[in-house]
């Protein structure tokens, strides 16, 4: 029984592309579990977390910049396209403006923000 030269070559070619296509399934499969672990945020970690209460005095540096630096950077700050304009490093741009700024941003921060604008209204 004689084997053809080529026989071999082909049965490697077949085995070979098999094995890419378990490869290429296992990394798809690898990506996205890792992508949909990597969005997920950790439970049962406890976060430490200053609560403040309404009655305590709400400083615009230490409370609610930070809550703006977090969801209106880079574009009203420093540098950014709606800093000349609408400069939120100032608290008084922040009393000025408060209907639109409290229509974006949402919750606890929210009613933070709303609190600032009411106790600078009382001084």
């Amino acid at each position: 029984m004689a084997i053809k030269p080529g026989f071999k070559n082909r049965n490697f070619k077949r085995i070979s592309s098999a094995i890419m296509k378990l490869l290429a399934l296992f990394g798809f499969i690898f990506l996205f579990g890792w992508l949909e672990n990597s969005t997920k945020k950790p439970s049962g970690i406890p976060v430490a977390q200053k609560t403040i209460t309404l009655k305590d005095t709400i400083h615009f540096a230490s409370h609610v910049q930070p809550i703006l630096v977090k969801n209106c950077s880079p574009c009203h700050f420093t540098g950014g396209k709606m800093y000349k304009r609408m400069p939120f490093d100032k608290d008084t741009t922040i009393i000025n403006h408060q209907a639109g700024i409290l229509r974006r941003i949402k919750g606890e921060e929210n009613t933070l923000i709303r609190s600032f604008v009411e106790q600078r209204s009382k001084e």
